[in-house]
């Protein structure tokens, strides 16, 4: 993850982090490198995720996944508390992730009864074996907490399991959104699934309806937009922290894309 972005909002090499939060303050939007599972338990806010407002109080659950932004809304003497999860992006698609397609997120629903109240334990328990990671099993102790608070959350909007995408195509294109920032290649995506790469390169476009390169390429520029909306980067840092080499290169494509350059874009955005 670039130096772009604070410390506090990266993740360690751990494939779960959860936490606690008691927030009274309004942050500015800021994005992670990870997928983000927020479950609230008190007060009332407004969680704005890409420029748009959600309302959220106690049961309200969301899941974000990297390429969305986000910030909590608080009013003067207000407050919002929630629990949160952090979950590698490889621990999210190596599970539940299959279960889910990427233009459902981000995912916005809320729990009561038995489904909030089974969340809330999950969370503890979740937040107590943290602190017990010398234990036997306990990375897989925390997959098995993990995954029923993701799909406690899908059943709530009903999304479990509707794509049509085969399962490795699913897992490919959530390898994509989880790396695109690096330098990789269709071969690279390929060998992840265990595709061959000219299987893979007829099976992205037969899937999505274009080819991988301007697939990828079109996830940097929407990247690289959201970017200069929410952020406080020049354009030389979202070039490359949306994963483009050069700078010329970058205006050049945006331009084509949006009709303007990154800084004409910036500064109407502004």
């Amino acid at each position: 993850m670039s130096d772009c972005v604070p410390k506090r909002w990266r993740m360690s090499n751990a494939r779960f982090d959860a936490y606690r939060v008691d927030c009274d303050r309004t942050l500015d939007a800021h994005w992670h490198s990870h997928f983000l599972l927020h479950l609230f338990t008190g007060g009332d806010g407004i969680q704005e995720i890409n420029g748009k407002p959600y309302p959220v109080s106690r049961g309200s659950v969301i899941i974000l996944s990297p390429t969305d932004f986000h910030r909590n809304v608080i009013k003067d003497g207000q407050s919002l508390s929630f629990c949160a999860v952090k979950i590698s992006e490889t621990a999210f698609y190596d599970s539940v992730g299959a279960l889910c397609a990427l233009n459902e997120f981000p995912i916005v629903t809320k729990l009561d009864g038995e489904d909030y109240e089974t969340a809330l334990f999950l969370f503890d328990r979740l937040i107590k074996e943290q602190m017990n990671t010398a234990l036997i099993g306990s990375e897989q102790f925390l997959s098995s907490l993990v995954d029923p608070l993701i799909i406690l959350t899908l059943r709530s909007v009903n999304t479990v399991s509707e794509s049509a995408a085969p399962l490795k195509m699913r897992k490919a294109l959530m390898y994509v959104h989880c790396n695109f920032r690096g330098q990789i290649k269709a071969t690279d995506v390929a060998k992840h699934i265990g595709y061959s790469p000219n299987y893979f390169s007829a099976e992205f476009k037969r899937e999505t309806g274009i080819e991988f390169r301007k697939y990828l390429q079109d996830l940097r520029l929407d990247f690289a937009m959201n970017l200069l909306k929410f952020s406080h980067l020049n354009v030389t840092e979202v070039c490359f922290e949306s994963g483009f080499n050069t700078l010329p290169h970058f205006s050049k494509t945006f331009k084509k894309r949006f009709g303007m350059t990154p800084e004409q874009a910036k500064e109407k955005l502004a």
